[in-house]
């Protein structure tokens, strides 16, 4: 075998396709074990054969060559499932985001929406009935509070809230079903 080693080195080309005939089979079943697809098995091989053949002339064997082809078979084969297994953490994490940015974006745009039409709803009611509701919704203001400023019963405060809940539920009717999936 250190006669063919020696004219591997040397770039012959018989003796690496003897090498290559020898143990390919066997190595793609070792990287196949590690792997557990074949395809890949043969290509982690393949990528090892090929980087003998271009690092031929600076080969250190010092064990025997089926050792160091079945050595190097394992670490290309551990880098293998390493890269994979950071390829898919990395998928996962681009789908994970790119979902988050999705469902932000479409959040924002039904709260624009549903802003938008709650503007239009306040703006349809009458003033002194969005008046008073903005300083209940708004204002976080008491019916008290409301009645006293704007020199009116507690009850006509009630009425005016009452009709302004009645007025934007039926203006926002199809937001309704929206919030109802959001929440």
């Amino acid at each position: 075998m250190e006669y063919s080693l020696q004219l591997l080195r040397e770039g012959n080309h018989r003796a690496f396709e003897e090498l290559f005939e020898t143990y390919f089979e066997s190595l793609s079943r070792y990287a196949f074990s590690i792997l557990r697809d074949s395809d890949e098995a043969q290509d982690v091989v393949q990528k090892v054969f090929c980087k003998l053949w271009d690092q031929r002339k600076e080969l250190e064997i010092r064990t025997s060559v089926k050792s160091y082809l079945y050595r190097i078979v394992h670490n290309e084969s551990l880098n293998f499932v390493h890269q994979r297994t950071n390829r898919a953490e990395i998928n996962a994490e681009i789908i994970s985001y790119k979902d988050k940015a999705t469902d932000n974006v479409s959040e924002q745009l039904i709260a624009s929406d549903l802003q938008k039409a709650i503007d239009n709803a306040l703006e349809k009611l009458p003033p002194q009935c969005r008046k008073v509701f903005e300083m209940s919704r708004m204002e976080q203001k008491s019916y008290s509070e409301i009645a006293q400023n704007l020199a009116i019963s507690v009850n006509t405060v009630e009425n005016h809230i009452s009709k302004a809940l009645r007025q934007l539920r039926i203006e926002l009717k199809d937001y309704l079903i929206v919030f109802l999936i959001l929440i």
